[in-house]
């Protein structure tokens, strides 16, 4: 360690956010678009921009679909259509956790073609779509930014007045680290919120000791009693039949007092089985958790929960405060421009990381492995969103009926971005890595209108606007927007006269 608190402070914010830099980067750009998953669902799902209005839930249809899927499943589930999509989505899990989807048309329960949609976003965000294991590395990460953020306000002397300094005319290394204070000042309450609440939500599966000795490490009881879940042991019987879902949808809003959300069957293929209802999460803050269930097999009126205990209300307050299901499209958008901050701050944050070690690297001689990190730099924060954008068109420009859809969107995703960041790895030793990614980015994502307008009949500008479908055209005018901020990064990033070797980029002086 160093010789006085801040010279620590700045030791440990330096190491800490080299090593989950690029990690947090693509967690906070995906959780940024998470903010509207649903909207990105939706908008990804053009065959059903003709629907006017909420049609009723079709519970029947959806687990019926599901029986074909999977008729020994441990659970089925459906979501309703609702404000900010319009597709019902039906869902089942099998006793070993592996999960299956289809997306259904409300009106008439048929099956929608597929897509990655905001969903893999999400996915991206809390486990890197890489299950139980990529949950614990996005739980450290977490951990590792409160360091790297707590590390950083005690060792900068100058908090207050970069929140009013930023030079991006400056030269190079000067507007990054102005971008990365500005960022990092700005949404410092925020970033330390999510992040907070980010490793809070999944404290059950990282601190688990208190659970090992109180519930001796069985999840399902210490959830029933904090909860207020409810479960039948299975008998080994077959069900006799399963009762009309629908019919009781009206018994289930009465009794809850709000509409439902969604609908499963427990055990739908043992005798056991049981029918719950709940609700959504956008009425206050704090996950809503409320149930009712009744028998699968006669209907019968079997239980409603209560209100969840005092700690276990807290945690879903905490887990609320990060997911923002709550506060409407206003707060939603808030999120989404603080999310943008930390992912400018987390950009530029790394990117001051590599231009300040260029002259002792250079004096070591080992340019070799120092190209390799400059290149990484290019090809995480700037191919990933070119990634996002490909993604997108990739919507539009696959066949609707393509097998497996929803995996070759994501294949594309995955190999634009590979693409990218090799070209952006080979550009970076003559300065140019930057401003070809940025440049790239705006044209896809300015293409991306176009394309749809090319495509579709119901889900384009031309329509939307007038037709005030606005969770629709925000898709299209949010990534214009953002195609002009790329515009703009990539006419900054454009090198200046000669070509400027990474031996030769000059360091700014530490500002700690």
């Amino acid at each position: 360690m160093k010789n006085s608190l801040r010279q620590s402070m700045a030791w440990l914010h330096t190491w800490s956010g080299l090593i989950t830099g690029w990690l947090l980067f693509v967690i906070f750009v995906a959780g940024t678009l998470s903010c509207f998953d649903r909207e990105l669902d939706d908008w990804m799902r053009p065959s059903l921009h003709e629907i006017d209005g909420t049609p009723g839930p079709k519970f029947d249809a959806a687990m019926a679909a599901m029986r074909e899927r999977a008729p020994e499943a441990h659970v089925w589930w459906a979501h309703v259509p609702a404000e900010r999509e319009r597709a019902m989505e039906a869902y089942f899990m099998l006793d070993d956790g592996t999960q299956g989807k289809q997306t259904l048309d409300p009106r008439t329960g048929a099956a929608v073609p597929e897509t990655a949609g905001g969903e893999f976003f999400f996915d991206l965000h809390w486990n890197l779509h890489a299950g139980t294991f990529g949950m614990y590395v996005v739980g450290l990460a977490g951990m590792l930014m409160l360091v790297a953020l707590v590390a950083g306000v005690i060792t900068h002397r100058r908090i207050f007045k970069d929140i009013f300094t930023f030079r991006p005319h400056a030269g190079g290394q000067r507007a990054w680290l102005d971008g990365h204070n500005i960022t990092g000042v700005l949404g410092l309450p925020f970033h330390l919120m999510i992040a907070y609440t980010g490793v809070i939500i999944f404290a059950t599966s990282y601190v688990f000791g208190g659970l090992n000795t109180a519930y001796g490490g069985d999840l399902e009881r210490y959830f029933q009693e904090a909860g207020g879940s409810y479960e039948r042991p299975e008998v080994g019987q077959p069900l006799a039949r399963l009762h009309s879902i629908d019919t009781l949808v009206t018994d289930a809003e009465r009794r809850m007092g709000v509409p439902v959300d969604w609908a499963s069957v427990e055990h739908p293929d043992d005798a056991s089985a049981v029918i719950a209802f709940g609700t959504d999460h956008s009425r206050r803050v704090a996950w809503d958790m409320q149930q009712v269930i009744y028998d699968a097999a006669t209907g019968e009126f079997l239980h409603h929960t209560r209100p969840p205990a005092t700690g276990y209300l807290t945690y879903s307050f905490l887990g609320g405060l990060h997911m923002v299901q709550f506060g409407g499209a206003a707060l939603r958008w808030l999120y989404f421009l603080l999310g943008l901050t930390g992912c400018v701050m987390l950009a530029s944050g790394m990117q001051v990381w590599v231009r300040k070690r260029a002259q002792r690297v250079a004096a070591a001689g080992a340019l070799s492995g120092y190209g390799l990190v400059l290149g990484l730099n290019v090809g995480v924060v700037a191919g990933m969103p070119f990634a996002c954008a490909v993604l997108l068109l990739a919507n539009r420009l696959l066949p609707a009926d393509l097998n497996a859809r929803a995996e070759a969107e994501i294949a594309v995703f995955c190999g634009a971005w590979i693409i990218a960041a090799l070209w952006g790895a080979w550009r970076t030793r003559s300065a140019r890595g930057w401003r070809d990614l940025f440049a790239a980015t705006a044209a896809a994502l300015a293409a991306i209108p176009l394309v749809n307008l090319a495509t579709t009949d119901a889900s384009h500008l031309l329509v939307t606007v007038p037709g005030g479908e606005w969770a629709l055209a925000s898709v299209d005018l949010t990534v214009l927007l953002l195609a002009a901020g790329f515009g703009w990064l990539a006419r900054q990033a454009a090198p200046r006269g000669a070509s400027v070797p990474v031996a030769a980029v000059r360091p700014v002086a530490q500002e700690a």
